[in-house]
């Protein structure tokens, strides 16, 4: 049987969570970093224009939580999903919470100023870590078609950066107000919940443990939005679900 094949944009929160799934269960896969053009390779893929996409078994499967679904099923162990049912109810509810209430938060927050700058090399820095020359070249000439088309389809406006603001600190918060005497949001052991809410921080949180890191110095806005919210419990909790539990690529060469 062929290894699982996933497609990703290596900056990407989402396109984390689903590496750390990997990483964590331990299983053995190849990755394939897509450049600017996924928007229609994963289109013709899905019927979704959106990264990551996990093939396994000869099935395409978008969308980072039915891809860890899938993933539990493939490799139960070690488990992901809290085998007590009324636990494992509250961590899917809270990794479709943080999915929505947090994930797309971020990207605004973190994407808006990217884009802010005149001088696209920051842009292209931050969007085009992990992949090749060749990519950071085709990210030059579209960045400014690029900019234009992904703001709009993700609403990204000075007034929802603002609104995002609010939202990731509410969901600090919630993280905060959910952790059980354990360390974790349910129960005794690192869940979907975990790993939901710390990867998809990632960006802001930008912890050593990441696999792929910008070359470079954050731009300032970002650095200095960052700096406001390390001290936050549910900030530093983050960091230590990366140390924790991050581990190893389980990404086969070649």
């Amino acid at each position: 049987m062929n290894p699982p094949l996933l497609w990703h944009f290596p900056i990407s929160h989402f396109n984390e969570k689903v590496r750390w799934a990997f990483d964590f269960k331990r299983i053995p896969h190849l990755r394939r970093t897509l450049g600017p053009d996924y928007l229609v390779r994963a289109w013709w893929a899905t019927g979704r224009a959106t990264l990551p996409i996990l093939f396994l078994d000869g099935e395409a499967i978008g969308d980072s939580s039915r891809i860890i679904e899938a993933l539990e099923r493939f490799k139960p162990d070690p488990p992901l999903y809290p085998h007590e049912e009324s636990e494992r109810r509250r961590a899917l509810e809270l990794e479709e919470f943080f999915d929505e209430e947090l994930g797309h938060q971020v990207r605004a927050v973190i994407v808006g100023p990217l884009f802010a700058p005149l001088e696209p090399g920051a842009a292209i820095a931050a969007l085009g870590t992990g992949m090749s020359p060749r990519a950071h070249r085709m990210m030059r000439l579209a960045l400014p078609a690029f900019r234009s088309f992904y703001e709009r389809r993700h609403h990204i406006t000075p007034e929802t950066v603002e609104a995002g603001r609010a939202k990731v600190s509410a969901g600090l918060d919630r993280i905060a107000a959910e952790l059980q005497p354990s360390g974790y949001l349910v129960g005794k052991s690192f869940t979907v919940a975990d790993l939901t809410a710390a990867s998809l921080l990632c960006p802001i949180i930008m912890p050593p443990e990441f696999e792929y890191r910008a070359t470079g110095t954050p731009p300032r806005p970002i650095q200095e939005y960052r700096d406001a919210l390390a001290k936050h419990p549910a900030f530093q909790w983050a960091e230590e679900m990366f140390r924790r539990h991050r581990g190893k690529s389980s990404q086969i060469a070649g």
